[in-house]
């Protein structure tokens, strides 16, 4: 019979009480050793309750996108549009944060791409001195500024600077990335102007001016009354529309500039009125009835629909099809650079479902 020392027995014994411990440690009760493991070396399950647990909705290079600032795009957004974000449902809500979300990814990727490509988007002090002072004067009042920035989340104007500037390196960098495929040349141009001759052609237009009386308090004969003693005098040129309307109009934004209602779309006037006004001859005053009351019009000067040369469009042309070509570039930039990122973005439903 094999004798065992008592050394190695009580190695074994040793070994065992480890094993088993071990075993209940890491497959029983969770122990100390199982914990300390899993800090060291988590699972996805850990990092997602981790991050969860923290308000982190995302991860773009490992650095954290909270649930506070994508609530805050979206009170942003919201803002813009005057709405409240109390009135707004569920659903939407959801959807809010989604498109936010995907907009604050979008931005931590290019912040990256632009940190590392910094001399492709260097901005001068003074570019970023006239973009503030642009923002600022869209405001009434300091008051006015300090709630905006409050509203963005931005704490001093140091900030707000240091947030413009961020701003325009990345616009500059993404320029220089798509300059060459919004270019419009002259024959694209001359081209887009060809096809759409019919959008550029403008509408007639006509010059107006008119007396008129309001049918309201009074009945629509004594109206009309009031103006028919006029209308003779005026077509034989005893008398102006512009020498009567101070004491006989009743129309309080013309009557003291001589009755003129400037150039005229036909599109723009009330249709009864339109129909006269662009049926008349020039230079012919007429009595006119409207559901209003009664006019007498008269149509001063006629411009036809035309069609400027290319020559006179061709800037404006380029810079709408670039503006437009712009706007799908960036876009379609910032899609390629999400695909080609897309390893290093980690999303957690848990907290924006």
């Amino acid at each position: 019979m094999l004798k065992m020392s008592k050394s190695f027995v009580i190695r074994m014994s040793l070994w065992s009480m480890l094993m088993l411990y071990l075993v209940c440690d890491f497959f029983l009760f969770s122990g100390p050793l199982r914990s300390e493991l899993r800090q060291m070396f988590p699972t996805k399950e850990d990092k997602v309750a981790e991050a969860v647990a923290e308000g982190i909705c995302a991860r773009v290079y490992n650095a954290p996108v909270y649930l506070s600032q994508v609530d805050r795009r979206v009170r942003e957004r919201l803002w813009r549009t005057g709405r409240d974000p109390e009135a707004v449902h569920d659903s939407e809500m959801k959807m809010l944060r989604w498109l936010a979300l995907d907009e604050l990814i979008a931005e931590a990727l290019l912040r990256i791409k632009v940190r590392v490509n910094i001399e492709q988007a260097e901005v001068s002090a003074q570019e970023v001195d006239e973009e503030l002072a642009r923002f600022e004067r869209r405001f009434e009042s300091i008051e006015q500024l300090d709630e905006a920035m409050a509203v963005q989340g931005i704490e001093s104007r140091e900030e707000l600077r240091l947030r413009m500037q961020a701003r325009l390196e990345q616009e500059k960098y993404v320029m220089s990335k798509i300059k060459a495929s919004i270019a419009i040349s002259d024959t694209e141009a001359r081209s887009w102007y060809d096809d759409h001759q019919e959008e550029l052609t403008t509408t007639e237009q006509r010059r107006v001016r008119h007396l008129f009386v309001a049918a309201l308090g009074r009945s629509s004969d004594e109206a009309k009354q009031i103006l028919a003693v006029h209308i003779e005098s005026i077509k034989t040129g005893k008398a102006s529309i512009s020498s009567l309307s101070e004491s006989v109009s009743e129309d309080e934004g013309s009557k003291d500039d001589g009755g003129n209602l400037g150039w005229m779309l036909k599109d723009r006037l009330p249709g009864d009125f339109a129909a006269y006004v662009f049926a008349m001859p020039a230079n012919e005053p007429s009595l006119i009835q409207t559901k209003l009351g009664w006019h007498v019009v008269e149509v001063t000067d006629i411009r036809p629909p035309e069609l400027l040369p290319y020559e006179k469009m061709k800037l404006e042309i380029i810079t709408t099809l670039s503006n437009l070509r712009r706007k799908q570039a960036v876009d379609q930039y910032r899609h390629q650079l999400r695909l080609l990122n897309h390893e290093k973005v980690e999303i957690y439903r848990q907290l924006l479902d």
